[in-house]
């Protein structure tokens, strides 16, 4: 019988994302009651590649599981792992609708004047709105209108073009580079008026090596690369 819940995530044949991907499916296999659903390269999700839309594969990936009937959708990206049960995370999407944590930057730092345009978003305003955490782990009950409007508003933003880099990048000294999904997710996040949902950083994901202490009780996932 087919859960509920589902984790979700993506690897392309770059680098060692395969193995990541395949370090996360085993870490979930003690860990997690729900599905599992992977691709590897764009073509398998019928998205862009990465280097013509950057990070479209989240989208496209957590559409097909959406697509397939499931109710609470967890994207993790490749390089992160369970190293505790799973179900608090769901407990906690299940209660609030949806799950983020702090990135510990401002959305002026990280995203471009064509992006905070689009939002209606000043560059001084943007400067003291947090950002979420890489949208690397990001959680939905499709059950809540509160998860499926921020991710229409979120798919919108991609189909609008704003997870690509501006042709014109601002010369506000402030500004870094454009962070492309998690510059999009992080002004939604405070256009609805969802901050106040956003975990403190290193409260359930901690990047961090396998043998390395978790911070804290609650570290669930870790996020290393390889």
């Amino acid at each position: 019988m087919k859960s509920n819940k589902a984790i979700v995530s993506f690897a392309n044949k770059r680098g060692n994302y395969v193995k990541m991907l395949a370090r996360l499916s085993d870490s979930l296999r003690d860990n997690f009651d729900g599905d599992f659903l992977a691709w590897v390269n764009e073509a398998g999700l019928g998205c862009p590649s990465h280097q013509d839309v950057p990070f479209a594969f989240k989208i496209h990936g957590i559409q097909k599981a959406i697509d397939a009937g499931y109710e609470q959708v967890l994207w993790l990206d490749s390089s992160c792992y369970a190293v505790g049960n799973m179900q608090p995370v769901f407990d906690e999407i299940k209660a609030n609708g949806m799950i983020f944590q702090d990135a510990g930057h401002y959305l002026r730092t990280y995203t471009n004047d064509q992006t905070l345009d689009y939002f209606g978003i000043a560059p001084d305003q943007a400067m003291n709105i947090k950002m979420i955490g890489n949208a690397g782990f990001l959680g939905f009950d499709f059950t809540n209108p509160i998860a499926i409007e921020f991710f229409e508003k979120w798919k919108k933003s991609m189909l609008d073009g704003m997870f690509n880099d501006s042709k014109a990048n601002p010369t506000d000294s402030r500004f870094k580079r454009h962070t492309w999904d998690m510059s999009c997710s992080s002004a939604i996040m405070y256009k609805m008026g969802l901050s106040h949902l956003m975990k403190s950083g290193d409260e359930w994901l901690q990047y961090a090596g396998p043998f390395d202490k978790p911070l804290n009780s609650t570290i669930l996932i870790k996020a290393q690369g390889l």
